[in-house]
């Protein structure tokens, strides 16, 4: 019984993948729109065959995450032509929805620049912010520091800066660095703190980090 259900799902994923390759051969002599009733039928395929599975195999996922992929690039491509802020919003739909298949980190930041993009035309700096820590969050480790002290640099609104630089000093002791200059960006983040901290006019915060910024002092003699 377990073998014929396994023969089964096997059956469908080929079906699944042969439909996907079908779609994908004739995508450059259709019309954007051929291509949107196409996917979708691709997706609809999954929705009725194959999204009940408890695990999907790495073809299937890579197959989800490119069809959402191309179906998120057509929207946003019509949405630049035509400055039309609806198809911004369904390419940010499909472009969450290949976030949830992507598995390599290249996949991942292809779709987090995509939607930075969109974001940013939209005037959308919650989803933007959000986006940019996403970003961060799916560097390794000792590669997060970097990332967000980057963020930080980029950013030009304060608080959005502290947000950031708050999010480095978290990770700072996890670079690839020496004790020594581990201090040293400890103390560099600290001042940046302190006087935006001081320009927001928050006291507490601003002595928290000047306190903090004292002890490393202390270490560092």
């Amino acid at each position: 019984m377990l073998n014929e259900l396994n023969e089964d799902i096997k059956k469908k994923e080929s079906n699944f993948l042969h439909l996907y390759k079908m779609v994908q051969e004739r995508e450059k002599f259709i019309s954007n729109e051929a291509k949107i009733t196409q996917y979708s039928a691709v997706l609809n395929f999954f929705v009725k065959f194959l999204q009940n599975q408890d695990e999907y195999s790495v073809n299937v996922k890579t197959v989800l995450f490119w069809v959402y992929i191309k179906l998120g690039d057509i929207y946003y491509e019509e949405a630049l032509q035509n400055q039309d802020n609806s198809k911004y919003f369904l390419a940010v739909e499909y472009y969450n929805q290949s976030l949830r298949y992507a598995i390599y980190l290249e996949e991942k930041n292809r779709v987090l620049s995509r939607l930075k993009n969109i974001y940013y035309y939209l005037g959308d700096e919650k989803s933007l912010v959000k986006v940019e820590e996403t970003w961060a969050e799916n560097h390794e480790r000792e590669d997060k520091f970097a990332a967000y002290m980057l963020l930080a640099k980029q950013a030009e609104v304060p608080q959005i800066k502290v947000l950031f630089l708050e999010k480095a000093l978290d990770e700072v002791m996890s670079q690839n660095e020496g004790f020594y200059t581990k201090y040293q960006d400890t103390l560099n983040i600290c001042s940046q703190l302190t006087a935006l901290y001081e320009l927001l006019g928050d006291k507490e915060q601003a002595q928290r980090i000047k306190k903090l910024r004292e002890k490393t002092m202390k270490l560092l003699n």
